[in-house]
């Protein structure tokens, strides 16, 4: 098969992976506010409440990332990985969330990172190195996460990293690149 054939056939199915999947306006069976559930999740990472945590995420849970370079998809089972490293890593960490928009079941956040790494940093991917706690403060630009709540759990998060955001700017703050 030749290569435009190919690509032809393939980008419909890469270009679904890398979107955000749209809102349910109804019929989401939720009793609570989609936000509401959001900041209780994000309240108990922060607070390293890992039982509480894990109680918001459906049984189905499913998380994808684009950005960072690369191309993420994170199941029930991993899915309070990256947020127990950080916890490790920086103990007094805040999401300091702002919802950017709320529609149906979907609501998108802007992240803004803050914590002092007094822990050793060990996340669970590559591109960010291990090391042991520099005492420096971080304070990260935006990330964005929809998360896409069900039956009152979170069913599914999209997460886009703008380029130079995320670990690069990790990193930076942390002294590990320029």
């Amino acid at each position: 098969m030749r290569l435009p054939i190919l690509l032809s056939l393939l980008a419909p199915a890469l270009f679904a992976c890398a979107s955000p999947p749209a809102p349910l306006t109804e019929g989401a069976g939720n009793t609570l506010a989609p936000a509401e559930l959001v900041r209780a999740h994000l309240r108990a990472a922060e607070q390293g409440d890992w039982v509480t945590a894990e109680a918001h995420l459906a049984d189905d849970f499913e998380m994808q990332m684009k950005g960072m370079p690369f191309w993420v998809s994170i199941g029930r089972p991993n899915g309070l990985d990256m947020h127990k490293a950080r916890k490790t890593a920086f103990p007094d960490f805040q999401f300091n969330e702002q919802v950017v928009r709320e529609e149906g079941n979907a609501v998108t956040i802007a992240v803004y990172l803050t914590g002092t790494h007094t822990g050793p940093l060990d996340y669970p991917i590559d591109e960010v190195p291990k090391m042991g706690p520099t005492g420096r403060t971080i304070d990260l630009p935006a990330e964005y996460f929809t998360y896409y709540v069900e039956k009152d759990r979170i069913r599914r998060i999209f997460g886009e990293i703008p380029e130079g955001h995320g670990p690069p700017a990790l990193k930076k703050q942390l002294g590990v690149e320029d």
